[in-house]
């Protein structure tokens, strides 16, 4: 593939010069479109994963050689392009969330896919800058670069393409050292390599760079061949612990429903499958993040609850939506309840992350006039909740339940601070309700992610999904179960785990390698935008 910049551009008539220059602009544009569509490939269907690992590559031959200002838009129109493919259900979700028609929530769609694609447009714009003056740097700033900026962008979470990459199970083992953010460094690094082999352009001291970078790539899939290895033969030798999981496929609805007919809210139809579920031995069972269920507003319920649960030899997780009184002033939050064998409530876990727009509002949006503006459009959907004060885990015997709900899965160094240093034991359950996004491949996606929190913290996780698909997994980031999208289901699960096992490097210190990502990109910073000597 021949390079694109603009110093190639021979002699000619003013009219030939500019036919080229609109030629090499109209070729640098389709190339940053090519790598937005190679990058959100994986996030449609993770078989394709193999794409995230090359899909760069065109874009840095569209940034050799171009400006600030170019490198900008580039980094825009590929930036837009990935969240077109990667967020296309954000038109359900605006479909669901508010019952608008279709031209406007691809219209709402198309405003946050333009904001967002502009995280990758601050990364490029940042590449050039330092590669302009540490062009022999080039393999170590453009992955920190991208990395960075998208992690500093302000949007509801962090992009981190590796999270594409479950079905490569040997690629993900390193996590559990530096994490998802480390991952997603030597997958950009990868693509500058083929970039710079299929330049052919080795000189001016890049050799011995290359080489490094090499040997890394090499030693990351190494440590993962030996790491998989030695969880898979872990997880065989490990007692097993019989878990039983209910997915409702509720559809969705911003207001309370009612109970289906033939049910009602002191026997919701999830008991039913959690009677099934508990005479076939499961020890615990869980129920999906949920709408409203009415256990914490109602005693009829709870005291319903209690009666069906003290007959059966099970505990019971759940989820509902929990009112509480401070000061004379009620303050929801969402929570996940345990009920022991008897039927009474052992514990819980309230939310500590919450969604914006969704739970709260951020500071600037409660404004007078902004805060109008905003309920307006949000409407019901916008439904203030408490943040939970503390991580929560829920003993079963010997193993250690950590609950966590929807939106929490996305922060790896929140649910790294969850397992801790003490480690031992810990499983993950994550529980979500996704209908809010159709039909499309958003379940598959948050399952996904919740599989790099399981290797990075090397715990075994079950991610409940509402509607599907719902996953188990061992440390090694193994599925052992699963349950179709879209679907009312039942699973039991045999899950392996170790009373004296869980936690990683990572869970250790996931929040000191940030501060190493970022200091290192600043000492680059300040390298490039130190002032020049000549003679």
């Amino acid at each position: 593939m021949a390079a694109v910049g603009d110093s190639d551009l021979v002699c000619g008539s003013p009219a030939t010069l500019c036919a080229r220059m609109r030629q090499r602009a109209l070729t640098r544009l389709l190339l940053a479109a090519l790598s937005g569509g190679l990058l959100c490939l994986p996030w449609i269907d993770g078989a394709l994963y193999w794409s995230a690992w090359i899909g760069w590559v065109p874009l840095l031959f569209a940034l050799q050689g171009s400006s600030l200002r170019q490198a900008a838009l580039l980094g825009w129109v590929c930036g837009t392009l990935f969240y077109i493919g990667t967020a296309y259900w954000m038109v359900d979700f605006a479909i669901h969330l508010k019952g608008l028609s279709v031209p406007v929530s691809v219209l709402l769609a198309s405003l946050f896919w333009l904001y967002a694609g502009a995280s990758i447009a601050a990364g490029c714009l940042l590449f050039r800058l330092i590669s302009r003056r540490l062009p022999q740097l080039d393999l170590l700033s453009f992955p920190l670069v991208i990395v960075v900026a998208c992690a500093l962008y302000p949007t509801l979470f962090d992009i981190r393409f590796s999270e594409t990459q479950a079905a490569f199970v040997l690629a993900i083992q390193g996590v559990d050292l530096v994490g998802a953010q480390g991952m997603d460094m030597l997958m950009l690094l990868v693509s500058m390599l083929l970039f710079q082999v299929l330049q052919r352009n080795l000189g001016g001291g890049r050799v011995v760079p290359l080489v490094a970078a090499c040997a890394l790539v090499l030693a990351w899939f190494g440590y993962g061949w030996f790491t998989l290895a030695h969880w898979d033969r872990q997880a065989a030798l490990w007692p097993s612990m019989r878990i039983g999981l209910v997915q409702p496929n509720d559809a969705p609805t911003r207001r309370i429903p009612a109970p289906p007919a033939g049910y009602s809210r002191e026997y919701p139809e999830e008991m039913e499958a959690t009677r099934r579920l508990s005479a076939a031995g499961a020890r615990w069972i869980a129920w999906p993040e949920a709408r409203y269920k009415g256990y914490f507003d109602q005693q009829s319920v709870r005291q319903a609850w209690a009666d069906q649960i003290l007959g059966m030899s099970s505990e019971l997780f759940f989820h509902d939506v929990e009112t509480r009184h401070r000061h004379a002033t009620p303050i929801s939050y969402n929570t996940v309840g345990w009920l022991g064998q008897e039927g009474a409530l052992v514990d819980q876990y309230r939310k500590m992350l919450r969604v914006p727009f969704g739970e709260y509002l951020p500071g600037f949006w409660t404004l007078p006039g902004v805060n109008w503006l905003t309920t307006r459009f949000l409407g019901d959907y916008l439904r203030e909740v408490g943040a939970g004060q503390e991580h929560v885990e829920f003993p079963v015997d010997d193993m250690r339940v950590v609950p966590k709900i929807c939106y929490e899965t996305a922060f790896p160094e929140f649910i790294a601070e969850a397992i801790g240093e003490d480690g031992g034991g810990k499983v993950l359950l994550f529980v979500s309700q996704d209908n809010w996004f159709g039909e499309t491949s958003q379940p598959f996606q948050h399952r996904a992610i919740s599989i790099m929190r399981a290797v990075e913290n090397r715990v075994p996780m079950l991610h409940l999904i509402n509607n599907g698909p719902s996953v188990a997994v061992v440390p090694s980031g193994r599925a052992v179960a699963g349950t179709p999208a879209f679907s009312r289901a039942e699973m039991l699960v045999d899950l392996p785990y170790s009373a004296s096992s869980g936690g990683s490097f990572f869970s250790r210190h996931a929040q000191h390698l940030n501060v190493f990502w970022y200091g290192v990109l600043m000492v680059l910073l300040l390298l490039a935008l130190r002032p020049s000597r000549r003679r």
